[in-house]
């Protein structure tokens, strides 16, 4: 995990697919991949931003196989290491990452999280489902990559305090609550990649204070997704 930067804080980028999305990725998926052709520039202002001591940090979610056949070439190129959140359900499946990619993942240094199990809204699910979600998916995960899986990627950004305590056992939890995040903390908030990222967009959140009223918002909205 990169230093903290200004206020102790770090900013964590989300990314879902690079490149066109296969006819296998759901319709509300699409607006999420970030086309080829940008991809590069926006790992430039990672490497860039890292190079001057302004800690950013990568993540991907739902384990589309672009991330091992687009985002991870141009990570290894810069030096860059990223967190992959896999839905263990999913694994293996056409357009999706195999268990042999979550080894070559993990074989070039990056870190293998998860996503859950089917990629469902963790809020509505019950005590089994959710149990699958958090706990099966890591072992199904763990026994895929190789290796550990401490982080955990909730999926649609939806929890609340239930949610959270099946998630206890992972050492990082993230959400998509598009603000900075705490160093070092449990909970850390992340922005997504949607359509409308140019050059420039990156190095913007990672040194942009947002303004006060909205740095009030953004932790309202987390602690009342926290204590309903």
């Amino acid at each position: 995990m990169s230093g903290a930067g200004r206020g102790g804080h770090v900013t964590v980028l989300t990314f879902h697919g690079i490149g066109e999305p296969g006819p296998d990725v759901p319709a509300d998926e699409r607006p999420y991949w970030c086309p080829d052709a940008l991809w590069p520039s926006l790992v430039d202002e990672v490497a860039d931003l890292r190079a001057s001591g302004v800690p950013v940090e990568v993540t991907f979610d739902d384990g589309n196989a672009s991330d091992v056949r687009h985002a991870l070439p141009e990570l290894l190129r810069r030096g860059l290491t990223a967190t992959f959140h896999a839905c263990a359900g999913r694994t293996g499946l056409p357009g999706y990452l195999s268990a042999v990619d979550l080894r070559a993942l993990r074989e070039a240094g990056m870190g293998i999280g998860s996503h859950g199990w089917a990629h469902v809204d963790l809020r509505r699910a019950g005590a089994d489902e959710l149990a699958r979600e958090a706990d099966a998916s890591r072992r199904a995960l763990q026994d895929a990559s190789g290796g550990p899986v401490e982080r955990f990627a909730i999926p649609f950004g939806s929890y609340d305090r239930r949610v959270l305590r099946a998630l206890r056992g992972y050492r990082t939890v993230y959400t998509s609550d598009a603000a900075p995040a705490r160093a070092g903390a449990w909970l850390q908030p992340r922005h997504s990649y949607t359509r409308g990222w140019t050059t420039g967009t990156v190095t913007a959140l990672a040194t942009g204070a947002p303004p006060a009223a909205a740095r009030v918002r953004r932790s309202v909205v987390t602690t009342l997704k926290r204590f309903r």
